[in-house]
C-alpha cells in the first residue's frame, strides 16, 4: 500500500471512518475509479465530501432499513435529524478543525536530529 493511500486512510479513520468503510473504498489493493452516475450537467464531478457521505447513505440505510436518497440523508444529516458518528461539519468545512497547542517545552531538537 502506497503512501498516498496510507495518509488518506488515516484522515478518514480520524473523521469517524470505520476500518470497513475504509477499506470498501478500494477493491482488491486497486485504486477505484468512480464514474459519475449520468445526473451531473456538464463536467460537473462529485468531492470526495459527497461520495464519502453517499457511501454512509448506503450503510446508513442498511444500518436502519430505509431506502433514503443521498438529498434526504444529506438533508437529515445537516439539519441534525441524523447524528452521525464523524463530524459532518468539519468534513464540510463549516467548522475548523480543532487546533492541538504545540507545547512550549518541547525538545524539538531531538526531531530535527532524527529527521522527523
Amino acid at each position: 500500500m502506497n503512501d498516498v493511500r496510507k495518509s488518506a486512510i488515516a484522515k478518514l479513520a480520524k473523521m469517524g471512518l470505520t476500518e470497513e468503510e475504509v477499506l470498501s473504498l478500494f477493491e482488491d489493493e486497486e485504486e477505484t475509479i468512480v464514474a459519475e452516475d449520468g445526473e451531473s450537467s456538464g463536467d460537473e464531478s462529485k468531492s470526495w465530501q459527497q461520495l464519502v457521505m453517499e457511501e454512509h447513505v448506503g450503510y446508513y440505510n442498511k444500518r436502519y432499513n430505509t431506502n433514503l436518497t443521498f438529498d434526504e440523508y444529506y438533508e437529515g444529516v445537516v439539519n441534525e435529524e441524523i447524528e452521525v458518528h464523524y463530524n459532518w461539519k468539519q468534513m464540510l468545512g463549516l467548522e475548523e478543525p480543532a487546533v492541538i497547542p504545540v507545547d512550549p517545552d518541547v525538545k524539538t531538537e531531538k526531531f530535527i536530529k532524527n529527521g522527523n
